[in-house]
């Protein structure tokens, strides 16, 4: 998850001093937290207004058609105390069931939501989305649409296991989510992840991740930065050789 905390690292940073987000009218979410692993390393990058919003169908496996991953809420709930705890959060933080107050659990199918579910009607948009959700095709399209709809003009939707062989409906939902108006583009590859924008900010963002790149590449037409693996080293023997 170091990896991925850098990602977010990189991508915080892009935004504060950019676009001045990590205020109050911002949010983190995630859509699949399962046991919380990466939703806690997003809600590490959180301004001290900003809420963190975890959206799961936990217990409801029955909206869990392709088995992608069976998240706990107990697990998660436990986890998050952990970790903020570890953190040195102060009392004030925490809400009546121990967790910190600033984290917000919205259970459920993510295909049945709408913005308002995540975001209310109060002008909150998200600035960094990660999409983890259902791994189909249809799932993965329509959680885009709905991380579009909440995230901000300048926000950033990571979707996971885009090139596990596993999970092809992620590759498949996000060419779908391309092909039909999708607002936001690629712009880098790494981590088994592909990161979005609008393609006004792609340029900002890929120039943030420039240092950590390897090569770039086109996907689905639009020219990503693509983020160092370490598996290539292990097979092809051709990452940056200032590693051996």
């Amino acid at each position: 998850m170091l990896a991925s905390r850098a990602a977010y690292e990189t991508i915080d940073e892009t935004q504060r001093e950019t676009f001045g987000l990590g205020t109050r009218e911002t949010a983190l979410a995630e859509i699949g937290v399962y046991h919380g692993r990466s939703f806690l390393a997003l809600t590490a990058m959180r301004g001290s207004e900003e809420k963190c919003i975890a959206i799961d169908c936990f217990a409801e496996q029955d909206f869990n058609v392709d088995e992608s991953g069976r998240g706990d809420l107990d697990k998660f709930t436990k986890n998050a105390r952990r970790f903020w705890r570890g953190g040195g959060e102060s009392a004030d933080d925490e809400s009546v069931d121990g967790l910190p107050s600033f984290i917000e659990i919205v259970q459920g199918n993510s295909v049945d939501l709408a913005p308002r579910d995540i975001v209310g009607d109060g002008g909150i948009k998200v600035r960094i989305f990660s999409v983890d959700g259902s791994h189909t095709a249809e799932a993965t399209l329509s959680d885009l649409r709905l991380a579009e709809a909440c995230s901000h003009a300048h926000g950033v939707i990571i979707l996971d296991d885009c090139f596990n062989p596993d999970w092809p409906g992620c590759i498949s939902g996000l060419s779908q989510y391309l092909a039909h108006g999708g607002k936001f583009v690629p712009f880098c590859i790494g981590h088994n992840k592909v990161f979005l924008s609008t393609a006004e900010d792609s340029a900002t963002y890929a120039r943030a991740f420039a240092p950590a790149a390897r090569k770039n590449a086109e996907l689905f037409g639009h020219d990503c930065v693509v983020l160092k693996h370490g598996w290539i080293a292990t097979f092809h023997a051709n990452d940056d050789t200032r590693a051996i």
